[in-house]
């Protein structure tokens, strides 16, 4: 007999939530489009509804309120809870791939101001997949790039990702709401052919009179995920013998006897994990670029590539965070909640009596000058100015990995050992 959708998609549930239907709380993720709203309905319907959480991120690139009205409603009348989230453009870079890492980083923090264990679930479907595959093929990604998404995924700082649509059709949920009276919004963006993965979307008729069709996609999607798993765990025992970190730097040998294919594709996540921190869900660098820098370092020549800066030094090439490439300030309102900054940092208070008020916190930077013994540091200059510095207004109140805690702590989320075996 063949499973309805509610079945099928409990059956992932079972598989992909730890304590599926008891414990721990359940973010959801929900936009207002088909997939999510799909997903918002079928968890509602399976999972304790006081566990869910509904949250939905404002970009704000254009008026949505209707869309957020639409969700609130829904939600309201599922009996879960919703929360807005606000994340805002700071111009730079490609606009679809800031928001994504806006919409992680903005429910990663959220997921941490609750303290208990927290999995977020994704309306990501099958067409999903297909179009990541065809849209990493037009970039020359490798192995990991065609192996596209995983239905289970985890972020070091804890956030569990559950991505249970992955292998359902979107027109056959959008049948299944429709059949339930249920409506969703349509984004305008979703007909702009500027964006990529719109073009890839485009083209899978044409590409399926070849034989590429969105299952053949996925299905090389799931070749690849298992060839991945396969040289990750090769990759990190390499590592564990070749690769140190100090604090946020990575520091990789300048010269590699053999394995130097794994090399390369170490020198590849190391820059992902100090450019996009810990928990980060962006992509690494292109497989080109990461090759000429490595060409480059291999010459004795410094670089800078995914918001890392690359340094020859005697006996190793040190991987550290660009200081230009940290997030700009950002306030600290809640002292008793631990921070994350920079996706990559936890920053915590462990003195009950500090009286600082309107503290933020933003990259160290040139305010490592009012600190008099920074030098006794492990850290060369370059690597502590990339480290969280605490602030109130103009003024340095701490910087703990420059040796100025002053009643804070700071470390890093996870370290690079932990990210690998997160691939």
């Amino acid at each position: 007999m063949q499973l309805t959708l509610a079945d099928r998609f409990r059956n992932q549930i079972k598989r992909l939530l730890a304590d599926s239907f008891d414990t721990g709380l359940v973010v959801l993720a929900v936009s207002g489009g088909s997939d999510s709203t799909a997903l918002m309905h079928l968890a509602a319907e399976t999972i304790n509804r006081a566990r869910l959480h509904v949250i939905t991120v404002n970009h704000g690139f254009r008026d949505v309120t209707d869309e957020l009205a639409l969700v609130a409603t829904q939600a309201e009348c599922l009996g879960l809870k919703h929360s807005i989230l606000n994340w805002n453009w700071d111009g730079h870079g490609n606009i679809q791939a800031a928001a994504r890492m806006g919409r992680w980083a903005a429910i990663a923090q959220w997921a941490s101001d609750q303290h208990e264990d927290v999995s977020c679930l994704t309306g990501h479907t099958h067409d999903d997949q297909a179009e990541t595959v065809l849209m990493r093929l037009a970039r020359g990604s490798g192995v990991a790039g065609l192996a596209a998404m995983n239905a289970l995924a985890s972020t070091p700082s804890g956030l569990r990702i559950c991505r249970p649509l992955l292998q359902e059709n979107r027109m056959k949920l959008r049948v299944w709401l429709t059949e339930r009276d249920v409506v969703w919004s349509d984004d305008p963006s979703n007909d702009d052919i500027r964006f990529d993965r719109i073009k890839a979307r485009g083209m899978q008729n044409a590409l399926a009179e070849l034989g590429l069709t969105s299952d053949r996609l996925v299905q090389t999607a799931a070749h690849m995920q298992a060839a991945r798993r396969e040289m990750t765990d090769y990759a990190a025992m390499i590592a564990q013998t070749h690769i140190t970190q100090t604090a946020g730097d990575v520091l990789f040998p300048a010269t590699w006897p053999k394995h130097s294919d794994v090399a390369i594709r170490l020198f590849r996540h190391a820059l992902h994990y100090v450019g996009n921190g810990a928990g980060g869900e962006g992509y690494p660098p292109r497989s080109d670029a990461t090759l000429s820098l490595w060409q480059a370092a291999k010459n004795g020549q410094s670089g800078t590539l995914h918001g890392c800066l690359i340094s020859v030094e005697s006996g190793h090439w040190r991987i550290s965070r660009e200081v230009a490439a940290t997030p700009d300030l950002i306030s600290w309102h809640n002292r008793n909640c631990s921070l994350t900054w920079d996706d990559r940092w936890l920053l915590s208070e462990d003195s009950e009596g500090n009286t600082h008020e309107n503290l933020s916190v933003c990259a160290l930077g040139n305010a490592i000058q009012q600190i008099p013994n920074w030098r006794d540091q492990v850290l060369p200059r370059k690597s502590l100015m990339s480290t969280p510095g605490v602030f109130e207004g103009e003024k340095l109140i701490s910087a703990p990995i420059a040796g100025y805690p002053n009643g804070f702590d700071a470390r890093i989320v996870a370290d690079f050992a932990s990210f690998l075996l997160s691939r």
